[in-house]
């Protein structure tokens, strides 16, 4: 089982999702059922970290990073030899042509 590390911001791309479906968009009960979906995508990466597929770029990486979808988002990852680093939780619909750090 591989050790969970969020980036900052990736929990900030986490707090302002939920905040906004709870609180903008007056669903709280849609916020709390993202962050079940998302904690129980966490924990299957924690198993399984290649499970999921890579996300290709045509951009230089320095390091291998993976995708997988949480409902209406996109979670990335990278994984290392003894954790993974979530890195970021982006809107599906976001636009991503600049890549994932903007």
């Amino acid at each position: 089982m591989h050790k969970i590390v969020y980036l900052p911001l990736a929990e900030r791309d986490l707090m302002e999702a939920l905040e906004y479906i709870a609180c903008t968009l007056d669903s709280p009960s849609a916020a709390n059922n993202l962050l079940q979906e998302f904690e129980e995508t966490v924990k299957r990466i924690a198993a399984f970290p290649y499970a999921h597929e890579l996300y290709r770029t045509d951009r230089p990486m320095k390091d291998e990073i993976r995708k997988v979808p949480v409902k209406n988002f996109v979670l990335y990852y990278a994984v290392f030899e003894d954790c993974v680093e979530l890195r970021r939780f982006i809107h599906g619909r976001r636009d991503r042509s600049h890549g994932i750090a903007d």
